[in-house]
């Protein structure tokens, strides 16, 4: 019976390369995950000597494998080597073999008690520097065991071939990002210092009362005063700003004039570091005008990643609409001036520039094409902008949240016509998935979370003012949350993972890869709840494929988020809301 069950799994496992790739990252990154809960990291911190030294080892040497994991993502994906849609396809064909991932999880077993005992005073029943190399050792065979159990060795073998010298390239990359933290901090002062002087400057013909002391890096008013720390040097937001642009390049990198498109990157730099200086500035005159709270408690906690998209949206809009820059923009303005001659003539015949150039740019717009992607995922992307502002505005307790479902409501309202051509209906399988959701979401939320009362800033509005905003709160939760973010990750990112004509692709034919990815996505989306919201995100996505209806999806979704907001209303657990 067991042999028959065995062999049944394996031959209904049709896993590309990709996905198994991406399945072995989940599932190490989840039970590193849990394991962390068995370690005393206070523990850590006080460790010297053996104890320190390991320490050090297992932080530096994780922070680098997930960097050459990443890299040789990126670099594989970038080489486009004609052998991986073969490999993807051979690997379709491998089984999963299940007695090594028997072996591996029995493996994982040692590794609860050395995790627990390794640090800390807990009464360990072997010495440290016994435990230490055990615990390596028991790892490094539970990997193995995982990997060898996704694919033959065979797969992984042809994989490693086909990669070549992107082993090294993806292994001084991991290198560099490993150690970058280190070497990093010795330029937070001096960089700290330039922003300082800079905020200064441009301060002193706003504020008179403004004084400087630069051994502090305190700029003070007759009202208020900002410490411009280390973390203040914008080196932060300027590494996030450089990856984003790496990355954007990477992936249009077909449609770029290369080498002068590489320029992106230190433009990026400069418009981060400009802003950085014009947000502490920004937060000095809040404060300065009799707005402290808000300084402190709202705008600090948003403006850096407001100004962040700001700048990234700016340069892939411009970026991708310059002739210069980019290869698409340049031929559709080839294209277009050919077109543009009827239009022209046209309205010089009719007499009626407004009419007659309202059709031809009609006539030209159409011939282009309508790109879709817009009507997916502008409800989640204002969603998440009329929060950052919502905040910004706030003075530590989000008042103005309305302004979130008004955005997605906006939005839906302008692309509905294009939506509808969704199926919208459902049965009772999407509630019911919900409702499975929703007992899993509690459950792992309690484990993950600590309890939360009501906000004070809400129990002290007055009662009709309280009961308006948990209506907006609850409202949104239940209708435009799981309608934007069900249309973001499963209208589009599952499908767009298959095809980039995503919209004639049918949530059955939708891959495992797809799947994993999406649904790491949506989970990573709800912060420290990640693992029950990559948990919902398979369910979600199960059921609109298995039913073809993407009503089904938001249906679970919206039952979820109804049942969870009775619970944090009855029982008072904020956090998980």
């Amino acid at each position: 019976m067991v042999t028959a069950v065995s062999r049944s799994f394996v031959s209904g496992t049709r896993m590309s390369l990709a996905a198994r790739v991406a399945l072995l990252g989940l599932v190490l990154f989840c039970e590193k995950f849990a394991l962390n809960f068995l370690v005393d990291f206070n523990a850590t911190e006080h460790a010297t000597g053996l104890g320190r030294l390991v320490r050090d080892a297992q932080h530096i040497g994780f922070r680098f494998l997930v960097a050459l994991a990443v890299s040789l993502a990126l670099f594989a994906y970038a080489r486009s080597d004609a052998r991986w849609p073969v490999l993807n396809e051979a690997a379709r064909e491998a089984p999963v073999r299940l007695k090594w991932l028997v072996l591996h999880a029995l493996l994982l077993l040692p590794l609860l008690p050395l995790s627990y005992y390794m640090y800390g005073d807990r009464g360990a029943p072997l010495p440290f520097a016994f435990m230490a190399p055990l615990w390596a050792v028991f790892a490094a065979g539970a990997v193995v065991a995982l990997v060898a159990g996704l694919a033959p060795v065979a797969v992984w073998k042809s994989a490693a071939r086909t990669l070549g010298a992107v082993w090294l390239y993806a292994a001084l990359a991991a290198a560099v990002a490993a150690s970058a933290m280190q070497w990093s901090i010795a330029l937070w002062r001096p960089t700290a210092a330039i922003t300082f002087h800079a905020v200064y400057r441009l301060l002193i013909p706003l504020i008179p009362s403004l004084s400087a002391d630069p051994g502090t890096l305190v700029l003070r008013s007759s009202r208020f005063a900002v410490e411009i720390s280390d973390q203040c040097s914008g080196l932060e937001g300027a590494g996030l700003l450089l990856a984003f642009c790496a990355a954007w390049l990477l992936c249009f990198r077909r449609e770029y004039y290369f080498p002068r498109a590489l320029l992106l990157l230190p433009l990026g730099l400069a418009l981060s570091f400009a802003l950085n200086v014009l947000r502490i500035a920004t937060l000095m005159l809040i404060g300065d005008a009799g707005y402290p709270q808000m300084a402190i408690y709202g705008f600090h906690s948003q403006a850096g990643w407001i100004a962040f998209n700001c700048i990234a949206g700016l340069i892939a809009f411009a970026s991708r609409r310059s002739r210069w820059l980019n290869r698409v923009a340049r031929e559709e303005r080839r294209a277009l001036a050919p077109a543009m001659v009827p239009a022209l003539a046209a309205a010089s015949a009719s007499g009626a520039s407004g009419v007659g150039g309202a059709v031809g740019t009609a006539g030209v717009t159409g011939a282009v094409g309508e790109n879709p992607t817009a009507a997916y995922l502008l409800p989640f992307l204002l969603i998440l902008g009329a929060g950052m502002i919502a905040r910004a505005l706030s003075s530590g307790f989000e008042t103005l949240y309305v302004l979130r479902p008004l955005a997605a409501g906006l939005a839906l309202v302008l692309y509905w016509p294009r939506l509808r051509r969704l199926h919208w209906s459902c049965s009772w399988r999407g509630p019911l998935v919900g409702v499975g959701i929703f007992v899993l979401w509690i459950g792992i939320g309690h484990l993950l979370t600590t309890p939360v009362g009501m906000a004070p800033a809400l129990i002290a509005m007055p009662s009709m003012q309280r009961i308006a905003w948990l209506v907006v709160r609850i409202g949104a939760a239940v209708i435009t949350v799981p309608m934007a973010e069900e249309l973001a990750f499963r209208g589009y990112l599952l499908r767009r993972i298959e095809s980039s004509d995503f919209e004639a692709v049918r949530f059955r034919s939708v891959g495992a890869t797809a799947l994993i990815f999406s649904a790491v996505a949506f989970g990573l989306e709800h912060g420290v709840l990640w693992l029950p919201g990559v948990i919902a995100g398979l369910a979600y996505a199960a059921v609109v494929m298995r039913t073809e209806r993407f009503g089904e999806a938001v249906a679970a979704h919206a039952t979820t988020n109804a049942l969870l907001a009775v619970y944090v209303l009855l029982w008072g657990q904020w956090q998980l809301l």
